[in-house]
């Protein structure tokens, strides 16, 4: 009798965050892997359906526009987290279990879609809301990482993170073009919202903190919080204003901002290059792309202990010169591009030095936020990384032509570099101390 007790309390639920390392690993990496179902059959799989069965090229972009925006509004639901909070489910929880919950019913709405060419406006508007749905998730699950997470396991987890996106959206996109081809939209759509309420019940079984209720009719309390919670919008604004404007603030998201007009040239210049300059085609460049994104994921694994090892600046570093590095060989070697081998190698290393700066900039943006404001600087250090890579493609697109295939490698060799050159200035432990600063009266309080 006295066993099965201990067996009873063993398999207790729900099981608490702050206090368990594997938990917080496999929640994140969870959440991050349903982040990336949706793209798989939304932005990857349906669009090449769409596309095979007749849509044009300016149909699928104005799909592609449309249905991506809401990953552009994430600066919105940074403040509404950071001001509004039920402390008695936890500070993040309950935001990340209602926007799950509306990711899966959303992803389920899609299955009344029995012909999406005859119906593309309702697609086009059920995966708007669907990704409305997981933005918002993406924004409170990094919040929630910002709170939980201690300092040392911030690169791990950022390495986890990382590898359930591209893992999510690799292998959705597989399963769900199988299923589009053999059993249309309601199949792909089912599959993929039983997928994401899968991770909503591990969310829901899950609580932050001790004491904390798992529903909000259950019994529970908040846990006590040496982080005040700011009450007004305005104390949301006035803490970013104050943080943002940081020096090493400006210095990290200079330096990524630098580095993302680098990936705008790059999104453009890699494939153009592999099929007008290196003769590969389409399917091949694309399959190619596809296997090494999973795998550098799976590598990249390795590089979140490092980052908690040495600091993310140091892997930052690594991740930017390295990259810079691979473009310059490459623009300088032009007799071996006719090298299968050759070329293979140096996009895997470009790719496995991309992974790496991407965790290290991802732990890093985490380090520098204020637990006060946290979701909404966050948000916008991804928002605005993600607009620089827009800009980047516009940019360059003024100029392309001026360029041949080599000058174009020298070009992203020289924005990276320069990007080594702002980190350079970087210190965590000046921005840490001034973080300390801050941690006074709750914002609007006196003294």
């Amino acid at each position: 009798m006295r066993g099965s007790r201990r067996r009873g309390r063993a398999l207790t639920l729900p099981s608490i965050l702050v206090d368990s390392r594997r938990l917080r690993l496999t929640l994140f990496t969870a959440a991050y892997v349903s982040q990336g179902v949706p793209i798989g059959l939304l932005t990857v799989a349906l669009p090449a359906w769409l596309a095979e069965h007749g849509l044009s090229l300016a149909q699928i972009a104005w799909y592609q526009g449309i249905v991506g925006l809401p990953w552009g509004f994430k600066l919105i639901g940074g403040p509404l987290m950071d001001r509004f909070a039920f402390l008695a489910m936890g500070r993040r929880r309950p935001w990340i279990l209602g926007a799950q919950a509306g990711l899966t019913l959303a992803l389920l709405s899609l299955v009344a879609v029995s012909d999406p060419l005859l119906q593309l406006n309702a697609v086009v508007a059920l995966a708007f809301l669907v990704n409305a749905c997981a933005a918002l998730q993406d924004v409170a699950v990094d919040g929630m990482a910002i709170d939980v997470l201690p300092e040392d396991e911030r690169g791990r987890a950022n390495a986890f993170m990382a590898f359930g996106q591209v893992a999510g959206f690799s292998v959705f996109a597989s399963i769900c073009g199988i299923l589009l081809h053999h059993s249309g939209l309601p199949a792909a759509a089912a599959v993929c919202a039983l997928t994401v309420g899968g991770v909503f019940a591990l969310i829901l079984f899950t609580r932050e903190r001790s004491g904390e209720r798992v529903l909000p009719w259950s019994r529970g309390v908040a846990a006590a919080r040496t982080v005040p919670i700011a009450t007004r919008f305005a104390d949301v604004f006035g803490g970013l204003g104050r943080v943002l404007f940081m020096p090493m603030s400006l210095v990290w998201l200079s330096t990524e901002l630098i580095v993302r007009l680098r990936d705008g040239v790059g999104v453009a210049v890699f494939p153009v290059a592999a099929t007008q300059a290196l003769g590969y085609s389409a399917e091949a460049y694309s399959n190619f792309s596809g296997v090494m994104g999973v795998g550098v994921a799976v590598a990249g694994l390795a590089v979140g202990p490092l980052v908690d090892r040495f600091g993310a600046k140091a892997l930052y570093m690594v991740g930017i010169g390295g990259s810079a590095l691979a473009a310059a060989l490459f623009a300088a070697t032009p007799s071996l591009w006719s090298s299968t081998t050759y070329v293979v190698t140096l996009a895997t290393a470009s790719a496995l030095f991309g992974q790496a700066l991407f965790v290290a900039f991802i732990a890093g943006a985490m380090t520098l936020c204020w637990s006060r404001v946290a979701a909404s600087q966050f948000a916008i250090y991804m928002s605005l990384s993600n607009l620089f890579r827009s800009i980047g493609s516009w940019l360059f697109s003024k100029v392309a032509m001026r360029f041949d295939v080599s000058e174009q490698f020298w070009l992203m060799a020289a924005v990276l570099a320069a990007a080594c050159v702002v980190l350079w200035f970087f210190s965590e432990a000046h921005h840490t101390e001034r973080l300390r600063g801050l941690d006074g009266p709750v914002l609007g309080e006196p003294a």
